[in-house]
Formats: C-alpha cells, structure tokens, sequence
C-alpha cells in the first residue's frame, strides 16, 4: 500500500535559461512530454502561495492580477502550468510532487502569459522576477515551499516535512503561521473547542509547529487560532473531522481589509 500519493512531474530534459527581461522559448510548454524521475533519486515538493497582498501585480490587460499570480521555477525548470493565485497550492493541497534532489534554485515570477499565441507561453519582462532562492533538497525528503512575507515583499520559506505515522486511532496536526497582517511578528495558539486546551502554543510567524498527535474526536472539533496571550481569533476551522493516521497543517494565512484574502485558516494534509 502506498502510504504517500505523489505526482511525478515532467521535466524538460533542455534546461530553461532564467533572466529577468526573457525567458525565451518554454519547452515544457511546447512539448508538453512526460518524462518519469526516479522516484528513488528525488525530492518530494508541495508548493502553497500565501501572499495575500495586491501588489506586485501584472497591471495591464489581458493579463491583468490581483495580487501576484505566480509562476515557480526549479534550476530553470517551470514546475506548474496555471500560475498559482493566493491560496492555491501545487501540485495539489493534498499531494507532493517529485522533482530532482539536490541544490535547487527556485525563481518565482509574474505568471504574465502572451496569449497571441496557442498554446499560450509565458511572456516576461524586465522587473517580473519576484523572488530567488537556493536551498540543497535531498533524496527521499519531504518538503513544503511558502510563498509568503510582507507586503509587498515575496519571499519563499522552505520548509522540511517530517512524516512519522500516528499512532493507530489517532492523528498529528501543527500550525504554519503564514499571517500577512499590520503586525507580522503576531505568534500564534492553537485552541480545540473539544479538548477546551490550547492543543499547539508559540508559533512564530514564518514558522511551522511540531507535530502533535492526538486522539481522534468522536465529535467534530472547532480549531481557534489566537494572538498569543489573548482569546482574540485571528481565524477558525469549523467542524474539523480528521481520519485516523493522518497528518493535517493548519495554516494561518491572509490579511485584515483585503478582498478576498482576509484572515483564514487553511486545511492541508501532508499524509
């Protein structure tokens, strides 16, 4: 049985120049090929875009974004197809996506697209690099990429995913805190309604929690986070049903006075 669904996806054997004004032809856009990694040789990426901001943006049509609507390179590899807007995740919230370990530069930019062409290609120009960063992904390992900081800053945080099974009849749950409020440095609680206790304490922003493992609820839960030292909820997940032996991140994302992107709390389950 396999214990984690993973896509593996398609990589173009040619690597993709990075700059700042051209990416020049996409191949991966062009071929559109499979092609199957060994699964023994490489890493396990999700990929969540947290940033609840409305600008940097594309400003004109017909490409025009609320906020940034991203497309995520790796070593000059374009990783997702549709760009990812605020809240999305590649490949998808629930799955990890094999792509080759090792040191890896990952680029963000505007998912700004020349749509006078079929199929449609990406089309940048000088300022839609948002974000660089490198970090070493080793064979095997689990790990989740936030695309989230400060307005109007983009900045990606990686972070390891370690998955220890739970305990027959019970689960493990954490917090990320991801807020994008006037108050970055806010830590975060987490309180079940259930157990009346603040089940996770002290989640620094930018940071995730450890696991903790819980007993399955035979009734559904209603999850709080709260400012530290406060009742005061920044957001809630109402109804909370989780399923033995599985593992679930609670993600505190958004920002006060924003359309679309005020306070939440996001479910993802990470096995």
């Amino acid at each position: 049985m396999k214990i984690f669904n993973a896509i593996t996806l398609a990589f173009c054997a040619a690597v993709i120049g990075i700059c700042s004004c051209d990416k020049g032809t996409n191949l991966i856009d062009e071929n559109n090929k499979w092609v199957y990694l060994d699964s023994a040789n490489s890493a396990n990426l999700k990929i969540v875009q947290v940033f609840a901001g409305n600008t940097p943006q594309v400003p004109t049509a017909p490409n025009l974004t609320t906020g940034p609507q991203i497309f995520i390179y790796a070593n000059g590899a374009k990783l997702n197809g549709t760009s990812l807007g605020y809240g999305s995740a590649w490949p998808t919230p629930n799955v990890y996506a094999n792509i080759p370990a090792g040191s890896t530069k990952f680029e963000i930019l505007n998912g700004r697209i020349d749509l006078t062409v079929v199929p449609n290609i990406p089309k940048y120009i000088a300022g839609d690099t948002l974000g660089t960063m490198t970090a070493t992904l080793d064979k095997g390992k689990y790990y989740t990429l936030y695309v989230g900081d400060t307005v109007p800053t983009v900045r990606m945080t990686l972070k390891e995913d370690v998955l220890p099974v739970p305990d027959y009849q019970m689960y493990k749950i954490r917090v990320a805190n991801f807020s994008m409020n006037n108050n970055p440095t806010d830590t975060f609680n987490l309180f079940s309604t259930r157990q009346n206790a603040e089940i996770i304490t002290d989640v620094t922003h930018k940071s995730v929690s450890n696991w903790v493992q819980l007993p399955l609820p035979i009734l559904s839960d209603t999850l709080l986070l709260r400012k530290k030292g406060t009742t005061t909820v920044f957001a809630q997940v109402n109804g909370f049903a989780p399923t033995g032996q599985r593992m679930y991140t609670i993600i505190g994302r958004g920002k006060t006075g924003v359309t679309a992107k005020t306070p939440a709390a996001a479910i993802i389950i990470n096995r």
